[in-house]
């Protein structure tokens, strides 16, 4: 046995069944889509062509998904499994890439190891896991990121026309995948051309390094009004529903690096507190949260310690993403929440995975991995609130499964609040029903009520006129 997991495509392989079979655990969640992922779904099953493409007009979010989820249904149907399986993929598939990224790093003596760490840190990820079962962007975005990531490598070394081309294709589907993808891909491409011009002689097709810039700001263009009518409009990326708060920063590598997720939706204020509350600390978080993160950061730190100049460019390519995303969330134009930064994942996986790989001591390298690898693992086997147990607070099969114990007879009324009959009908056949609905945003204000708990305490005589 140990002589075969001295194979290196034998743990690659272990690696790789151990990430799928983490997502694929639970996969099928008893509380159905919830809000964000039956918009996503409600806008991929609308007639094509009108109906969808105005579906995607009315949406904040970029097209490509779409797309891809209509395909994707057209194949394999609309069944919760198959729907949260169309995230899995590619979210398996990014992992198997960040392998080669890894193993496409300059260093003769590491890039295996370095790949193995890369490809074991993304199937542990309990916030991959997470976004694995979600029908949504965000495991897509991870793959196209890893892909860019792995051929700007490329590029770096080698620039080709085959790099550039490939390079070029992974940025525009990010762009049309991810409303702000466009920030990284500009950055990344300013980025490479900087520091690949400081390298001394003149390789042969050294000039195909601007290929993926110049096409990138040429296929940028048509999407400039989409993007403008989404930041100017008061209702996308409003602060209202999440104001920014700086342990939002602590938040986000917490998220990345260890098996707790905070700032999904919205992360707590303090982060402090998260450690410390009524003066006693928090072993559990302390252990399963800061512990694995601090271990990632400490690593990353190492890797950018005279480091080589690609990896300048690597930390050059998320400060600028990174810092920007930031002074628009402080400037209240976006909310600050982990998975919209996931383009800088892949990133941060690589310098944590150089610095462990330029430990100098094999002891150190085997105790930090260890502790590593069992808070991450011992957390999502063992805890509730691990990324494959967290329910989604909103999933619209649990009122169905409530209504379904009411005993509703043929035109019984029933009033949805919050969110409309459409968003259950996924669920339960409405049509024997006579139902009346409240916009989520205004049925407080047309009762004449402060807030919405005032509307749910006098519920039963302000809905009287309903009834």
């Amino acid at each position: 046995m140990k002589d075969l997991l001295k194979d290196n495509k034998v743990v690659l392989v272990l690696i790789l069944i151990l990430g799928f079979g983490l997502r694929l655990w639970n996969l099928n969640k008893p509380e159905g889509l919830w809000n964000d992922e039956y918009i996503t779904y409600s806008i991929s099953m609308l007639q094509f062509p009108f109906d969808f493409f105005e579906g995607i007009k009315s949406n904040c979010h970029a097209p490509l998904h779409y797309f891809y989820l209509k395909l994707w249904m057209m194949i394999f149907k609309n069944s919760d499994f198959m729907l949260r399986l169309s995230s899995l993929i590619p979210n398996f598939l990014g992992c198997l890439v960040m392998y080669f990224v890894g193993k496409n790093y300059f260093t003769k003596d590491n890039s295996t190891k370095i790949g193995l760490a890369c490809a074991l840190i993304s199937a542990i990820s309990s916030f991959l896991i997470y976004f694995s079962q979600e029908v949504r962007i965000y495991s897509m975005i991870f793959l196209l990121s890893s892909l860019i990531l792995l051929y700007s490598l490329k590029m770096y070394e080698n620039p080709s026309k085959k790099n550039a081309g490939w390079l070029t294709l992974f940025s525009v589907l990010l762009i049309l995948e991810h409303t702000i993808g466009f920030v990284y891909v500009l950055f990344n491409a300013f980025g490479l051309m900087a520091f690949r011009q400081k390298q001394k002689g003149k390789k042969k097709g050294e000039d195909d390094i601007y290929i993926p810039i110049v096409a990138g700001l040429v296929l940028c263009l048509p999407v400039i009004p989409f993007l403008f009518r989404i930041f100017a409009h008061p209702t996308y990326f409003s602060q209202w529903w999440s104001p920014f708060n700086w342990s939002k920063i602590c938040f986000y590598f917490t998220d990345l690096f260890s098996p707790i997720l905070k700032n999904i939706t919205n992360s707590p204020v303090n982060f402090y507190n998260q450690i410390i509350n009524n003066n006693s600390i928090n072993i559990g978080f302390v252990l399963f949260a800061l512990l694995p993160s601090l271990i990632a950061l400490i690593l990353i730190i190492k890797s950018n310690i005279d480091s080589k100049k690609v990896n300048k460019y690597l930390l050059s390519v998320f400060l600028a993403t990174f810092l920007t995303v930031l002074i628009a969330a402080i400037a209240g134009k976006i909310v600050f929440l982990t998975k919209y930064l996931t383009e800088l994942y892949p990133i941060l996986i690589l310098m944590a995975a150089i610095g462990w790989a330029q430990l100098n001591s094999q002891n150190h390298r085997v105790i930090l991995s260890t502790i590593y690898i069992f808070a991450t693992l011992f957390f999502i086997i063992v805890s509730h609130t691990s990324p494959i147990r967290l329910v989604r607070p909103e999933g619209q099969r649990l009122p169905v499964v409530a209504m379904g114990e009411m005993n509703l007879k043929e035109n019984d009324k029933i009033l949805f609040m919050y969110y409309p009959p459409s968003h259950f009908s996924k669920y339960l056949n409405l049509e024997k029903y006579v139902c009346y609905s409240f916009d989520k945003y205004n049925f407080p204000y047309v009762l004449n009520k402060g807030t919405t708990y005032d509307a749910f305490k006098t519920g039963y005589e302000d809905y009287r006129v309903f009834f």
